[in-house]
């Protein structure tokens, strides 16, 4: 799991300012939940991504030079739902 988060964070940056912040998260929530949907449907997609944006958000919280924001969490769990929502719009078409 420490992997996981510290590819989190090689991925991300402190420096980005806030609106690109949230339109970040929601393109990597949007992403993460198109892929997982694929192999879990939209529960389990949305599901997977939101309980990782949580803690990714936790490790923040816990780590110096990191920030954690509630609103980064629902942008990341926004994005899954869209991501999600596509999958399953092109998988039925």
């Amino acid at each position: 799991m420490e992997k996981l988060f510290s590819l989190f964070m090689k991925l991300s940056s402190p420096r980005i300012p806030v609106p690109l912040d949230k339109q970040a998260h929601f393109a990597t929530g949007a992403i993460g939940g198109f892929i997982v949907t694929y192999f879990l449907g939209f529960i389990g997609g949305v599901s997977v991504i939101t309980i990782l944006a949580f803690a990714k958000e936790v490790y923040d919280a816990h780590n110096t030079g990191h920030t954690s924001d509630v609103w980064d969490w629902v942008a990341t769990t926004l994005g899954a739902i869209l991501g999600a929502g596509l999958w399953q719009l092109i998988y039925h078409l």
